[in-house]
């Protein structure tokens, strides 16, 4: 639950009030092209015209020969996109590829990355933040006219394509809002301006322009039909912050009954209340910022009248209904500013957010997915390059037999020259999963575009055609650096020695398997090196008093419990010189899995070497490189 307190409120209420729903101009006919815009403003007076529409605004005015107007006339006329940074009072405007960075008080301005002065700083008039028109706009391609005589400012601008000037025109007319994929809607009254919108559109907020209140809605779906009151108001308790209870009950009377709880902490108040229909929980979180602006009668009914408004159902015929949803033919658009790119993804899938460096999209079942990776280009990288390395490290990775891989080939990605293979491997010889591999170069980026699936999920390469056509490559952000790509420079027979005073002994382990910190201590190592793991433990006191047979009997013991009775099939039992002593050397199989372990005892002490891996990836290589890694291994004194 996300409850935003009045510090952050405060700093944060300006840009809400600047970001109000206009209540004029909108156009009724969406184009993909850029769509013209003529606006003329005068000096003094408290309405602009765009396109031949009058807009009530925070009057414009000059400041030292410099002209200042609402930024929403920006947003307006441009469609740009917006940001705010609150603790710096930062805002943020992004249009077709240029970023502009101004600060509240600050006469440094950042076009594109690059610190640039302007005359007149922008400025908080009356809750609304005034910008230097010329300066923006002119940095935005637009023509700028002044008439002295009248005192008159022209603008003539192209709209970005596909913009509804930042969701403010869109608002015309509109008094209701909803999402009609997760089919509800509620009041939607001046002032409310939606904060945040997760990717899956199951979790929006809003905030009231004045400061007053913020109201979260999010939607569990697939959940028990006909769940019970109490299971209903259970459910809503695990959702507050253990602050104090004011009432829980349940209320069946009215068209919608719902799950109540109200509670205060810190001097706001919090409305909670849960609605099902189906197999869909909608949960709504009402918070008061301040305890004492609710018992203002006129308050409590507004607030009481917008939470009774809301429904479990979205009616698209209704015309002063917006819709908060973007999906369409059952996908939606995703996205990333900072990348320039942009992508549709199934509307059930999921935004994984456990790898930083891929971004991955998951469909509900975890058995597909879509992903991409931005990297810098190197001078000497090319598309061939790129494409032939990876294919390279594939064959490191997965032995022959559980692996096929098909020659790159060449396609068009958003009017980009890109290479495009597909890679397969398998566990069991049963499923067989898939890699569609895209390597596209645009500028200074290289990006990387997968589609995983397996054999049993029926995934049609229309759907991997749509999906490749449907994506967009645009400019990144200016604020992206050099992101190295670790995969141009690897080299996985390269070793790095690791050395340990306290046990004395040395080992060369490859630079590209992972440690795990966390239980790397007292004399034991663990590694990762991609779905195989590698134990070393030194001295282990567990050892002490058995024999080599009987350490490799409990060993191969602990692989059937674990596995659950199968048998276990030896397919190595030899002895390798380690350290100047003779080491046992075993292997065996388990299911689909090889462990490799060894053996040594060296004046009184015990080194005990395992691997455990897939057969899929028992490779020459990495067979070769657990014995020459095993074989480093050297007692110090």
């Amino acid at each position: 639950m996300i409850k935003l307190r009045t510090t952050y409120l405060i700093l944060l209420a300006f840009i809400l009030i600047m970001i109000q729903p206009l209540s004029a101009f909108a156009d009724t006919e969406t184009k993909d092209k850029d769509q013209s815009v003529q606006i003329q403003l005068k000096l003094g007076e408290d309405h602009i015209t765009i396109n031949d529409q009058s807009i009530t605004v925070e009057t414009p005015y000059a400041n030292n020969g410099v002209t200042l107007v609402p930024l929403r006339v920006i947003t307006s006329a441009f469609g740009a996109a917006l940001s705010w940074a609150s603790e710096t009072q930062t805002v943020g405007l992004t249009y077709n590829g240029t970023s502009i960075s101004l600060q509240i008080g600050s006469t440094t301005a950042t076009v594109n990355g690059k610190e640039e002065q302007i005359e007149v700083a922008p400025e908080l008039k009356n809750g609304t933040t005034m910008v230097p028109l010329r300066f923006i706009s002119e940095k935005f391609g637009a023509s700028v006219k002044f008439d002295e005589a009248t005192s008159t400012i022209a603008i003539s601008s192209t709209r970005a394509a596909g913009t509804d000037a930042g969701g403010i025109d869109s608002d015309l007319g509109k008094t209701h809002i909803g999402n009609s994929y997760y089919g509800w809607s509620m009041k939607y009254p001046t002032g409310l301006v939606k904060s945040y919108q997760s990717f899956k559109e199951d979790y929006v907020s809003f905030n009231d322009a004045n400061g007053e209140y913020h109201i979260n809605i999010s939607v569990k779906s697939d959940m028990t039909e006909n769940m019970s009151e109490d299971a209903l108001l259970d459910l809503l308790v695990d959702q507050t912050d253990g602050e104090p209870l004011l009432e829980k009950k349940y209320v069946s009377s009215g068209a919608h009954p719902y799950a109540l709880l109200k509670s205060k902490d810190d001097g706001e108040l919090f409305e909670y209340r849960a609605y099902q229909s189906g197999d869909k929980v909608y949960i709504l979180i009402f918070t008061i910022v301040k305890e004492e602006t609710d018992k203002v009668i006129t308050k409590h009914n507004a607030y009481q009248d917008l939470l009774n408004s809301f429904q479990m159902s979205f009616d698209t015929s209704v015309k002063t209904l917006k819709d908060l949803s973007t999906v369409k033919d059952g996908l939606r658009m995703y996205t990333d500013e900072t990348y320039g790119i942009s992508i549709k993804i199934p509307a059930e899938w999921s935004k994984s957010g456990s790898n930083s460096e891929m971004i991955q999209f998951i469909d509900p079942k975890k058995k597909r997915s879509i992903g991409y990776r931005v990297t810098s280009k190197s001078d000497s990288d090319t598309l061939q390059k790129w494409s032939d390395r990876t294919a390279q490290n594939y064959t490191q990775l997965y032995a022959s037999a559980y692996s096929k891989s098909e020659a790159a080939r060449s396609i068009v990605v958003d009017g980009n020259q890109a290479l495009v293979s597909r890679t397969s491997n398998t566990f069991d010889n049963r499923i067989w999963d898939s890699t569609e591999n895209v390597y596209l170069i645009k500028g200074n980026y290289k990006y990387y575009i997968v589609i995983d699936f397996s054999n049993k999920d029926d995934l049609s390469d229309s759907f991997i055609q749509s999906t490749l056509q449907s994506i967009k490559i645009g400019k990144p952000s200016s604020s992206i650096g050099t992101i190295k790509d670790s995969s141009e420079n690897l080299d996985r027979s390269k070793t790095s020695v690791v050395k340990n005073k306290n046990y004395n002994y040395t080992i060369s382990i490859p630079d590209y398997w992972k440690l795990n910190a966390a239980k790397s201590k007292n004399g034991i190592l663990e590694y990762t090196f991609g779905m195989g793991h590698f134990l070393f433990l030194a001295a282990d006191s567990e050892l002490a008093g058995l024999t080599t047979q009987e350490i490799v009997k409990q060993f191969k013991e602990n692989a059937l419990v674990q596995y659950g009775g199968t048998d276990v099939k030896e397919t190595v039992n030899r002895t390798e010189t380690v350290d100047g002593v003779q080491a046992v050397w075993i292997e065996w199989e388990v299911k689909d899995l090889v462990t490799t372990m060894s053996l040594l005892q060296k004046d009184g002490n015990y080194y005990l070497f395992t691997a455990v891996y897939p057969k899929a990836i028992q490779t020459e290589f990495l067979q070769k490189q657990l014995l020459d890694t095993i074989k480093s291994f050297q007692t110090t004194k």
